[in-house]
């Protein structure tokens, strides 16, 4: 009995330093840095926000913070924990790697305006009170003036086409479908590409003309990607036949020039008859003396005699 007491008490002091020893690598893990994610603040989006695109560019930073898990630093479900919080730190350093790719995301010039916005969702919410108000009128007059007045202009179809649908995703961004019928907005839906298919070929260059003609023949009334596809067949087909036409014109020119080179000067030598029958020939007055046209002056035998 006397050897059990110690041997009790040896035990209860080891448990606990030992959970005095857990208690304090806890602490230290909860007040270490906790590791966050490996990818860099200025991570590159695509897309620059300037003064005309805040529709666009909303939806792909929207994307793309969404698929890295962080759109809660931007709709409030991550708001800011107290400083005292274990979790802080990591916040802290995640709102800073969100606040860098919105803040990469823009046009040099607008960043000095929210640089210094403490949050990323105070930087989101600036930007959008900035650039979008609600009602939008006058960026949805401006955005169909340029549509509009665009045209191919000489240069390739792709940025034509490309521009127009920019501007009309920021259309369709601030003038959103307002049917609520199923068939009403696909209705509304189809007016709006018909109308588009009208514009996009309105601004072709005049060499398209025909195809222009076909595509508005076609049957069902294709959508505007459809006709921007049978005119870049038809672009693609008149590119190909110039190109050709060109080599062939280069060939004809290259060839003709050899032939040329090759021509090389001859000495020809005249006889002496042959120059005084080109004199006889060209001399249409004939024999100033007796007028007989088939000898002249200098070989006239009634001035000169016969010869022997």
């Amino acid at each position: 009995m006397g050897d059990h007491t110690p041997s009790t008490g040896s035990s209860q002091a080891d448990h606990s330093m030992l959970e005095d020893i857990t208690s304090k690598i806890s602490q230290m893990l909860s007040q270490a840095p906790t590791p966050t994610t490996q990818e860099p603040v200025a991570v590159p989006i695509g897309i620059k926000l300037d003064d005309t695109n805040y529709g666009l560019w909303s939806q792909v930073v929207e994307m793309y913070i969404s698929g890295r898990d962080k759109w809660g630093y931007i709709n409030g479900d991550l708001p800011q924990p107290p400083e005292t919080d274990p979790n802080f730190r990591k916040w802290r350093t995640e709102n800073a790697v969100v606040k860098g790719w919105l803040i990469n995301s823009m046009d040099p010039k607008l960043i000095g305006s929210y640089i210094r916005f403490p949050t990323a969702k105070a930087v989101w919410d600036a930007i959008a009170a900035t650039y979008f108000d609600g009602t939008d009128t006058l960026q949805v007059y401006d955005l169909k003036r340029r549509v509009t007045r665009l045209k191919q202009g000489g240069g390739p179809i792709e940025t034509y086409y490309n521009t127009l649908q920019g501007l009309w995703r920021e259309i369709d961004f601030r003038r959103q479908n307002p049917m609520r019928c199923e068939a009403d907005i696909q209705k509304y839906n189809s007016m709006i590409q018909e109308d588009r298919v009208y514009t996009f070929l309105d601004g072709l260059d005049d060499r398209l003309d025909k195809i222009r003609a076909d595509v508005l023949q076609l049957q069902p009334f294709p959508t505007v990607e459809q006709a921007y596809s049978h005119v870049c067949r038809e672009d693609l087909r008149q590119t190909v036949m110039l190109a050709k036409e060109e080599t062939i014109s280069s060939m004809v020119m290259v060839s003709k020039g050899g032939q040329k080179s090759q021509q090389q000067p001859s000495l020809q030598i005249i006889k002496p008859s042959t120059l005084t029958k080109q004199k006889n020939q060209a001399d249409v007055g004939g024999c100033t003396h007796c007028g007989n046209q088939k000898h002249t002056k200098d070989t006239c035998f009634k001035l000169h005699g016969y010869l022997d």
